[in-house]
């Protein structure tokens, strides 16, 4: 599970010390006297401050770059984005950061149908959390979007993910639950879809369903949990899913409940929540990955366009032990040996 060498550096980076949430302006290094003003960062986040932001951070400070950071945060409506780029313009940001896939296509727009009127084409903009910037129609190719963004994917393939699964248990039935209004999500459900037709495993899955808004409805969970259980599903596969994040404890709960496994392919599920096990990339990892990005254009003054859209070089597997006892499904041996086990 090993990609590039500059991944790796990247991610070996690291630096303790969390600061506060949610500060509207946070100067991560301080220049000297006299110096010029710092690079102004415009941060439009989807769901308030992860643990993605403190490794954003951390970058900055220990690698000494000074930069301002304007913290702005949509609470899970993108229908705020318009006054955010606006906001930003006004600022004279020098670089705009966005989290996940939904704020990034509102600030952006899909490859080719980029509208300078509303979408952002003037302004640098580095993504983070991304989980799939082809299938979302944000770039045609990795190695160069074409245009000017650049970003950090956070999503293991889905083949390595699977021998994941398969190395703490074996299965024939997964279920998936996701947000349909979601390109990602969906772009993620295709990707299982053809995976599931390859390998011969049979593949349960369930939209939540929509409110008139089209908003989905975080009170459906349960029940779709619960009537997945009764289907004799063998594991509950939980994707890079926003909505599903964000009410993580209310489906895994449900999952631990029914007594049904849950693998996450994000690492929140397992470390705040109570799905069983996952293959993920750390939140700061990717946070540093993409605040490398962000210096790479910065201070090296390179354009988004000839920097790479990558993933970390390295995973970790996480097993929450104390749904592990309450299931009665302790990990194997193997699995033991390399595993991240959380108490």
């Amino acid at each position: 599970m090993k990609r590039r060498a500059l991944c790796r550096a990247v991610a070996s980076l690291a630096l303790g010390g969390a600061l506060p949430f949610a500060l509207p302006r946070v100067r991560a290094a301080q220049p000297a006297p006299g110096a010029a003003r710092p690079p102004r960062i415009y941060m439009i986040l989807f769901r308030g401050e992860t643990a993605v932001e403190k490794g954003f951070r951390d970058y900055f400070a220990v690698n000494g770059m000074p930069v301002e950071l304007i913290v702005r945060d949509v609470a899970l409506d993108v229908g705020k984005v318009p006054q955010l780029i606006a906001e930003a313009r006004a600022m004279k940001a020098d670089l705009i950061y966005t989290w996940g896939t939904p704020v990034t296509l509102a600030v952006v727009g899909k490859e080719g149908a980029a509208d300078p009127a509303r979408h952002v084409t003037d302004i640098p903009v580095v993504f983070t959390m991304v989980a799939s910037p082809q299938g979302s129609g944000l770039v045609k190719s990795l190695a160069s979007s074409g245009r000017n963004i650049t970003g950090a994917c956070h999503v293991v393939p889905t083949s390595q993910q699977l021998s994941a699964i398969r190395a703490y248990r074996r299965f024939e039935r997964l279920a998936i639950i996701y947000n349909p209004a979601e390109p990602n999500s969906v772009q993620n459900v295709k990707d299982l879809r053809a995976v599931a037709a390859r390998e011969r495993f049979q593949l349960l899955e369930r939209p939540v369903p929509l409110d008139a808004k089209g908003q989905p409805l975080p009170a459906e969970l349960p029940a779709m949990v619960a009537e997945l259980a009764q289907q004799n599903v063998q594991l509950l596969y939980i994707g890079p899913d926003s909505f599903l994040a964000a009410n993580r404890k209310v489906l895994t709960e449900a999952a631990l409940a029914a007594r049904l496994p849950a693998f996450s392919a994000t690492e929140i599920a397992v470390r705040e929540g109570k799905a069983l096990f996952g293959l993920v990339s750390g939140y700061e990892s990717v946070g540093r990955l993409t605040a490398h990005k962000a210096q790479q254009i910065l201070r090296q003054h390179m354009t988004p366009s000839a920097i790479p859209i990558e993933t970390l070089a390295r995973f970790s597997y996480l097993v929450n032990m104390p749904v592990a006892a309450q299931l009665d499904l302790y990990p194997p041996l193997k699995v033991l040996n390399y595993a991240e086990l959380l108490k």
